[in-house]
């Protein structure tokens, strides 16, 4: 990645890979023609959200731009991320049709060491191309939340505590997308859906930037 003034190097930009239809109805990662309507993953777990819209597929290219964002503050990224969001994910959110956009909660070591929310500074990019209003503070991030990047993949499916909470106890909401910047196992959208849903959400989905591989 090369900081040159363009929001993103178009080199870089090009090894981005789109998802592409037909996609799992319900994480919204690539399928095959032979498979059903859901993903092997997605048939096995019980997700408590209703859709999923990732963008790209995460590869190395995707993993040196999220660490540009994320850990070195490259906002151009976010810029970039929200306009490809807006435009090539735009028909799916419209048809879902929710009220408000909010961001996935991150700690308050994690905000202080970034100076900013990474997913907050996304959602609020979006809700300004796509129209929809963004609501940052209806989700917490309490206690001490395990970092799903240092465990591995059956600890991941075992970890069950992401520290998240609803600062409310009644949503004023019945529909909610939540914007986040990685699908991996879905564990953390999943905890963000369950906070929503005990607090009066009728449904829940997602956009992210990018999701892992299956």
């Amino acid at each position: 990645m090369e900081d040159d003034g363009s929001l993103i190097h178009p080199e870089c930009r090009g090894r981005f890979k789109l998802i592409e239809e037909p996609r799992c109805f319900k994480c919204g990662r690539h399928i095959s023609e032979a498979e059903s309507a859901l993903c092997p993953e997605c048939k096995d777990k019980k997700h408590g959200y209703v859709y999923g819209f990732p963008l790209y597929e995460y590869n190395e290219t995707a993993s040196n731009a999220m660490i540009d964002y994320k850990k070195n503050g490259w906002k151009s990224h976010g810029d970039f991320f929200a306009e490809e969001m807006a435009v090539r994910l735009a028909g799916y959110i419209k048809r879902q049709k929710p009220e408000v956009l909010v961001p996935v909660p991150i700690t308050k070591g994690r905000y202080n060491e970034r100076g900013f929310n990474q997913s907050e500074y996304l959602a609020d990019k979006l809700g300004e191309k796509l129209g929809i209003p963004v609501d940052s503070g209806i989700l917490i991030r309490t206690g001490k939340a395990v970092q799903q990047k240092s465990l591995s993949g059956k600890e991941r499916k075992e970890n069950r505590f992401y520290g998240i909470e609803c600062a409310c106890v009644q949503v004023p909401y019945r529909s909610i997308c939540l914007v986040d910047d990685v699908y991996t196992t879905g564990g953390t959208l999943n905890a963000c859906t369950e906070a929503l849903l005990a607090a009066g959400a009728v449904e829940v989905g997602f956009m992210t930037i990018f999701a892992g591989h299956m």
